[in-house]
Formats: C-alpha cells, structure tokens, sequence
C-alpha cells in the first residue's frame, strides 16, 4: 500500500513540473516563430516603372555574364529574410531565376507591379521552390516580397 502512494505522488510531482517545463517550450517555440518573420523597414518605395534615377540600391552589387543567373532567397545572418545578391546587373535577354532556401513562402514583385510577379495566389514554395522571369529591357527594376515588404532587391538590366 505504501509502494502505491509512493509512485502515485511521484507522478504528481513529477505533472507539477512538467506543467512550467511545457509553458517554456511553448513560449520558446513563439518566440523562434516570430525571429523567423525577420524584421526590417516596411517602407514600399516609389512603385515607379523601371529607372535609371535614384532608388533604393543595396551597397553589394554582384555582376553576372551568361543566359540564366539565380538569386536565393535565404535568411541571412541577423535571422531576416533576404534576396542574395540584393542587387544583381545582367544583360538584356539574362533569365533570371529566384530559389526559395527559406522555411516559408515568398514573392518576387516588382516595385512597379507591372513588371514581373510571382504572385501572392501560389507563391514560391519553401525550401527549393523557384520562379524565374527573363529580363527583355534595359533598366533598373527594383523589387520586393509582398508577404515581407521588408525584403528588398534590385535587378540592373544592360
């Protein structure tokens, strides 16, 4: 009789400490779900046509030569989401394709919504979901992900 008092107020104490352990993991796991949202600017720009003007260039410009060129969409090391490179100068003709290596969707759209867009309807999966658009026009196309505004890039089209 006193072996099953003993196991049964164990199990007891054993559910009182669950309880905060479960309390911790649960706010643990909020907390990894919104660092995971990233964070940033929610400024939109000018959703003006394709420029050689002013916009909002990020400083590291990568230069690509050939037909197609990728640009990932990855988180980057402050834990936002990001376009790699955020800014990329192509020729005329250059396809150009964005892979998604983020645990959520996204959208390529272009600042001038008229341009180029992935869509918000069946956006770009996660992990290794891709769309790609090829660039006919010289001109600067600045764009953005419609779920997280806060993501920024640039395409240079020579």
């Amino acid at each position: 009789m006193l072996l099953n008092k003993s196991k049964t107020l164990g199990n007891s104490t054993a559910k009182k400490h669950l309880k905060p352990v479960l309390f911790c993991l649960v706010a643990l796991s909020a907390l990894v779900l919104l660092a995971a949202c990233g964070g940033g600017s929610t400024n939109t720009g000018t959703g003006a046509t394709p420029t050689t003007g002013t916009t909002n260039t990020p400083a590291a410009t990568a230069t690509q030569a050939g037909n197609t060129q990728t640009v990932m969409i990855i988180t980057n090391s402050s834990g936002s989401f990001a376009f790699s490179p955020a800014s990329l100068t192509i020729k005329a003709g250059t396809t150009v394709t964005w892979k998604n290596a983020t645990m959520v969707s996204h959208t390529v759209t272009s600042d001038d919504g008229k341009s180029f867009d992935s869509g918000t309807t069946n956006p770009i999966a996660a992990q290794s979901g891709t769309f790609s658009f090829t660039f006919t026009t010289a001109g600067t196309f600045a764009y953005h992900c419609s779920i997280h505004p806060f993501m920024k890039a640039t395409i240079i089209v020579q």
